[in-house]
This record gives structure tokens, sequence and C-alpha cells, in this order.
């Protein structure tokens, strides 16, 4: 990637997590990256809207590179430890825009912008047929699809409360860092998890 447009894409980043997509300009955006040029956005991507795309396209097909790596070769429990890990560390591993990344991410989840159906329809749908199927092997064959529905959604809840509670939980917790313990933070949720679902199970032969 030229260094420009490297550059212009960090500020992009950086300017849209602080300013969101409405509001960020391409003015803002260039004096950012460090370029007096007020084209240099058009010129490298087409348009801000394009720009916020491009980067709208990293940030929820990077959790996939992770997350496809043989997954239908591993068993449904080491599927839930990696789809739980590598959410985690998409959204918490530490470099010098992750906290910029969850801003925007937190932003389409909270004030979606007009990309949020092509998004969903691209990236989340296919994800989301993958992990359905993961949680009803967990749960056993005789699971509702609601119970499947309910128990995924559980689990990403875990995994999003730093990201969308961090204003508050930060000043309870001020010494926790998510960037330094992601990965304890991803092995609490997948055992509290499969402690949830065991005694799911566990229920439904009962009853």
């Amino acid at each position: 990637m030229d260094n420009t447009r490297k550059q212009l894409f960090a500020a992009g980043i950086r300017v849209f997590a602080q300013k969101g997509y409405r509001d960020a300009t391409v003015r803002e955006i260039c004096r950012d990256a460090g370029s007096a040029n007020v084209n240099a956005v058009n010129y490298y991507f087409g348009s801000k809207e394009k720009l916020y795309r491009e980067i709208l396209d990293l940030i929820f097909s990077e959790y996939d590179t992770f997350d496809l790596k043989h997954w239908d070769q591993l068993s449904p429990e080491d599927q839930l430890k990696t789809f739980i890990t590598n959410f985690c560390r998409m959204l918490y591993e530490e470099n010098e825009l992750t906290s910029d990344i969850t801003a925007i991410f937190v932003s389409e989840m909270t004030r979606p912008s007009p990309f949020i159906e092509n998004l969903v329809d691209q990236y989340n749908r296919p994800r989301i047929k993958r992990h359905l199927k993961m949680m009803r092997a967990l749960l056993g064959k005789e699971a509702t699809d609601d119970t499947a529905r309910d128990c995924l959604v559980s689990v990403a809840g875990q995994l999003l409360y730093h990201s969308f509670a961090w204003p508050v939980f930060s000043r309870l917790f001020p010494d926790y860092s998510p960037a330094r313990q992601y990965e304890a933070w991803a092995e609490h949720v997948y055992q509290f998890s499969m402690g949830g679902i065991h005694r799911l199970r566990q229920n439904r032969r009962t009853s």
C-alpha cells in the first residue's frame, strides 16, 4: 500500500473513531495524516464514504481471517474457544489503533452507518450460521433454535462488555487492561460459557 494511502487510512480510523462517520470531514482526515491537500482522500479512496467502508471491511473481515482457519476440522468445544479468543483479539489486542477500531465498531452497533445492511449480509449472516450450528452441537440435538440463539448472544454479551461499559468499568477497576489481559478474559468467558451450556444439557435430561 502506498505510504500516503496508509497514512490517510490510519488517519481515517482515528478521526472516524473520534468524530463518528457523519461528523468526520475529509479536511480533518487529511490534516491528521499530515497532508495539506484536501483532495487526497478523494484521490486515494474516491470519497469519505468509500474510505469509511474500506475501514469497516477491515474490521469486519479481520475476525473471519482468524475464525475460518481449520474451522470445520475443530470440535464444537474448540470452535467455541476459537470464536471467543478471536473476538477478544480483534477488539482488545494491543496495537496503536486498537482503541480507535473498537470505537468505530461500537459506533456501528449504536449509531449504524448506511453500510450496516450490507455488512450484515456480507459478514454477520454467514458467520451466525456457523456459530449457531456450533452452539446446537454443544447443546445437544434436542436444543431449540431459540436456546442456541440465546446462548450465542450470552457469549457475545460477555465479550462486548468491556467495549460498551469501558467508561464505567475503567473507573471501577483502574488497574485492569483488556489489551494486557484479553487472553485470560477469553479463557474465563469460555469456561463460564461451557459451564452454562453443560448445566442446560443437564437440566434438559432431568426435566
